[in-house]
């Protein structure tokens, strides 16, 4: 065994959390943090104490110090590895270093502590894995929130349309002499016949309802499913609108969801659109701050998006382009000879049809690669300190053939708010978090490189990492294109929008 607990104590050995991975009481547990800080010694300055039994390997943090326990026999150079890595974990839960924070984040602390140390050994991870771990993100909730996203645009279009159809036909009513005030005051012309005003007693006591081919459904569900949709504020009328577009479309119960989804958004697609295309790509990269690349991923999709029955049947033509270095895998349902051969994406079985509304991946590949070439945006940052004062240049590259836009480089920033000197872009200091962004709208030919400096107070290199990088492009690695939609059993072409989106799960510079 090598790591027999992990903890983070007071200056004084308070425990105020502990994980252990062997067999130990509490009162043992207690004792053994308890002693530590009695053996510290103040003239030299270690990472490791040792006892007959045991060895401390520590690192402080601000006002507390996070501790390892383990056996005198363990290699210290793990130990320290080890350390180093819930010393970057403790920041991420813990926005300020301080004995109330802690305790308030105790379980998630010890979860991720839990995700790095297995059975007293360490896990071949890094925080970016750990994180992900613990987020559990749930592929299906994802998908459903795409779906239900989707129809919510839907209706909001149908009961646009319904709406103005209202007031077109209020319009015409109000020309034909029938006036809207009178009749929601109670009072009638004395020209009008009888006929006229039961019409608009009629009108006064009802909703206004929306002509429609369907059977009218009772009041009663029409007034609880416009009250549970709330797409906004809306009058009467544009409500009565709404209400009767989700029946009739049968939508269920749904609130507009603020919280941006992952994949394509449907708010790009066209409004006359009967078919919308979407290639997004993910990256996934971990490298160096010297220049080296530990791992870099990438993986696509092309998801298919159809809004009208009439296009269900239909086949996707395709540019694969040169793409030896990618894996490409079709859906199940999917005719992979005719992918292979022809470059051709169409069902398998031609008496199916394609979802309507819902979005439906058809096509997925993944690129995975170590050679630092093909980077496409190198970081460099190169602290130096000078007495008390440690001066932080920063540079960035751009190596990729395709713009980058709204590139955030984040720095981690120790202690208070940086001094900045000569930058390109703009720059933004998150206090609550100590985090220096480096914000730059645009990279592209014309400015492929840039450099920052900033100065801060007398810090340790190692404070400054890891760098995280974030960006968008309207092109991806892969350059596989939509190129043709055509009629299943025909030639006959489908108008189709597409829509093409690259950006970043994980872009870490360590």
């Amino acid at each position: 065994m090598v790591v027999l607990a992990a903890a983070i104590t007071t200056k004084t050995g308070k425990a105020l959390l502990s994980r252990q991975f062997v067999e130990l009481t509490k009162v043992r547990i207690e004792g053994l943090l308890a002693a530590f800080p009695k053996l510290m010694s103040t003239e030299k300055q270690h990472t490791f104490v040792e006892t007959e039994n045991v060895r401390y390997v520590y690192q402080p943090l601000e006002t507390l110090y996070i501790v390892l326990v383990t056996n005198k026999s363990s290699n210290i150079m793990e130990d320290l590895e080890t350390l180093h890595l819930l010393a970057k974990i403790v920041p991420e839960y813990c926005h300020q270093l301080e004995e109330k924070e802690v305790l308030k984040f105790a379980f998630d602390l010890i979860f991720a502590f839990d995700e790095a140390i297995a059975m007293g050994y360490k896990e071949r991870v890094n925080l970016q894995q750990i994180k992900h771990f613990l987020a559990m993100e749930s592929n299906d909730e994802i998908r459903a929130r795409q779906e239900e996203k989707a129809k919510i645009v839907l209706v909001k279009k149908a009961a646009d349309k319904k709406r103005k159809e209202l007031e077109k036909k209020r319009l015409d009513d109000k020309k034909a002499g029938i006036s809207m005030d009178s009749m929601s005051g109670g009072h009638y012309s004395s020209s009008s016949s009888s006929s006229s005003s039961q019409y608009s007693a009629k009108s006064y006591n009802q909703e206004p309802v929306v002509e429609s081919r369907r059977e009218s459904p009772k009041p009663e569900p029409a007034r609880s499913v416009a009250k549970g949709m709330q797409l906004g504020k809306k009058t009467p009328a544009k409500a009565a609108a709404y209400s009767q577009v989700l029946l009739e479309e049968n939508v269920p119960d749904v609130q507009t969801r603020t919280t941006s989804d992952s994949g394509p958004s449907t708010d790009n697609i066209p409004s006359g659109s009967k078919v919308h295309t979407s290639i997004v790509e993910k990256i996934a990269l971990v490298a160096e701050n010297d220049g080296g690349l530990q791992s870099m991923e990438v993986k696509g999709e092309l998801s298919l998006t159809v809004f009208d029955n009439a296009f269900t049947r239909i086949k996707v033509h395709v540019n694969q382009g040169d793409n030896a270095n990618f894996q490409f895998k079709t859906h199940p349902n999917m005719n992979k000879n005719l992918f292979s051969n022809d470059d051709i994406l169409a069902l398998k079985d031609t008496g199916k049809a394609f979802p309507t509304v819902t979005p439906t991946s058809i096509l997925k590949w993944r690129y995975a690669t170590k050679e630092e070439k093909m980077i496409p945006l190198t970081i460099n940052v190169w602290p130096s300190t000078s007495g008390n004062e440690t001066t932080v240049p920063v540079e960035f590259e751009k190596h990729c053939d395709f713009d980058l836009h709204d590139v955030d480089i984040a720095i981690p920033i120790p202690g208070t708010a940086p001094v900045i000197g000569e930058i390109v872009g703009s720059s933004e200091f998150d206090h609550k978090h100590r985090i220096l962004h480096w914000k730059i709208p645009l990279i592209d030919k014309e400015t492929s490189n840039g450099s920052m400096e900033f100065t801060v107070p007398a810090a340790q290199s190692a404070s400054f990492f890891p760098v995280r990088v974030n960006f968008k492009s309207n092109q991806t690695f892969c350059a596989v294109q939509v190129v043709a939609i055509t009629m299943e059993g025909s030639d006959q072409a489908v108008d189709f929008s597409q829509e093409t989106q690259l950006s970043v799960e994980q872009y870490d510079i360590e």
